[in-house]
């Protein structure tokens, strides 16, 4: 049975939607990116400085999206925010390029993430590469299947894997703390000096902004909860509440990891790591780290993988309700409280993609290139649908209002247009570096990604006359 957007319930609660954005933003990055963010950094003190400088953009960014989320209640988020602010053709292009290149390039990797380690604790296959890519698989069909199941279902599943997760790395950094508190001679020697002759490392402004935009890309996803926003209790007082709670919580978090791991390693000792996490876990708690990080990552990347199938199947669902061609997509499914038909493709192409990029050794990484240029240019232009909304007189004041009104949202809007204009820049340094233009697959994905683009604005033109 069809149903009109202001149809769908509000049945989720601040601690849900809370427990969506701690379980989408804490995914590989805090893993991945730490060694990088330490080795571009100068000394400790930097490293920890970045870090909540990180949390302080990321709730920025929040406190702006809460105006928005209480202006715009149609259900899509961000769609509905672009199509009120610049018109259906906006929206549309944004909702076809989310569904092609951004919400399965987000998600693909935290599905293979999940295969590269599920594989360490229980190998499928002899190659590390086909059991990957069958438990990313497997992973993904088992959380469509949750989601499918109903709203309730998905919201209890994303509640439990965040609750763990949190759990997990508070208890990680708690034990790692008290053993540095009885035992000091545990922490790495100290190094002191002027930050200029620390390691060798020269304080540039380049070091820093590459910094920070690592940080910046670990603490992507709080963005996510706008897609339930119209889901969610009460929101004038819950929608606030849940963003501040999930950004404060992962900040917190991230910033008790990095002390932990630089009081175990030395800032040298984190840069030099592959798996930084893990060699902590060896210092403080002996040889069983390795499946003991290998199960938290795990659990970590379930939660990133859930959270976002969750909330992207309400954008195209907002999509189908707007623009006829798409009115399939449309559908709400009454007994079980999702969008089950966008739901259903949208998990066909991840795992298209997942299947594509895990053959490949570079795969992760390749998707984490094609995606980042796209999701900033994306937030700059959200982001200004603030002044937009402000000029129309479209915000209730009375209900909330950003703080410190321009000067916020100038900051979320400029921060991410230099994650913008930085990821486009990495995309190109990699492309040069690697020789990326003679690799078939590279020059295969940037035509299907033109054709992509393309095909968007075809589909934008014609969205325009309707509503």
């Amino acid at each position: 049975m069809d149903t009109q957007l202001t149809q769908t319930r509000r049945t989720l609660s601040a601690f849900d939607a809370a427990c969506m954005i701690v379980g989408i933003i804490i995914g590989a990055g805090i893993y991945k990116t730490t060694p990088l963010v330490a080795a571009a950094s100068t000394s400790s003190v930097w490293v920890m400085t970045v870090w909540v400088l990180g949390g302080v953009l990321a709730l920025v960014g929040a406190l702006c999206y809460a105006e928005l989320a209480m202006t715009v209640t149609d259900a899509g988020g961000e769609y509905a925010y672009l199509c009120k602010a610049y018109g259906n053709g906006t929206g549309s292009f944004f909702a076809w390029i989310e569904f092609w290149i951004i919400r399965p390039g987000s998600t693909g990797p935290m599905a293979m993430l999940f295969g590269e380690y599920a594989q360490i604790l229980a190998p499928l296959s002899k190659d590390p590469e086909t059991g990957m890519l069958i438990y990313a698989v497997i992973l993904t069909l088992v959380l469509l299947g949750l989601n499918l199941g109903g709203l309730r279902t998905g919201k209890i599943t994303q509640n439990a894997l965040t609750t763990f997760k949190v759990l997990a790395l508070l208890a990680l950094v708690a034990g790692s703390l008290a053993v540095f508190w009885f035992s000091p001679e545990a922490m790495a020697p100290v190094v002191t000096g002027s930050a200029e002759a620390l390691s060798g490392r020269d304080l540039s402004m380049d070091g820093f902004l590459l910094a920070m935009v690592l940080v910046m890309f670990t603490y992507g996803g709080w963005n996510d909860l706008s897609y339930v926003a119209a889901e969610i209790k009460e929101p004038a007082k819950n929608i606030p509440r849940a963003l501040l709670l999930g950004v404060l919580t992962v900040t917190v978090i991230y910033v008790l990891v990095n002390l932990a791991m630089l009081l175990a390693l030395g800032q040298d000792g984190v840069a030099g790591s592959d798996t930084p996490a893990t060699d902590l876990l060896k210092k403080t708690m002996g040889s069983s780290a390795e499946k003991m990080m290998a199960l938290l990552i795990c659990i970590t990347a379930m939660g990133a993988v859930n959270g976002m199938m969750f909330t992207s199947a309400r954008i195209y669902h907002a999509l189908g309700q707007q623009v006829r061609a798409f009115q399939w997509l449309g559908h709400w499914n009454e007994r079980f409280n999702v969008p089950a038909r966008s739901l259903g493709l949208q998990t066909m192409v991840i795992l298209a993609m997942v299947i594509g990029f895990g053959t490949r050794p570079d795969g992760f990484e390749l998707m984490v290139l094609f995606v980042a240029p796209f999701m900033w240019t994306f937030l700059v232009m959200i982001g200004s649908t603030l002044f937009v909304f402000r000029k129309k007189n479209m915000v209730n004041t009375s209900t909330y209002k950003t703080p410190l009104f321009p000067l916020l949202p100038i900051l979320f809007v400029l921060s991410s247009g230099f994650m913008a204009y930085r990821s486009a820049d990495y995309f190109r340094f990699q492309a040069e570096q690697q020789n990326l233009l003679e690799n078939p697959f590279f020059v295969g994905l940037v035509v299907a990604t033109s054709l992509i683009v393309g095909s968007g604005c075809v589909v934008a033109r014609f969205s325009r006359s309707l509503r």
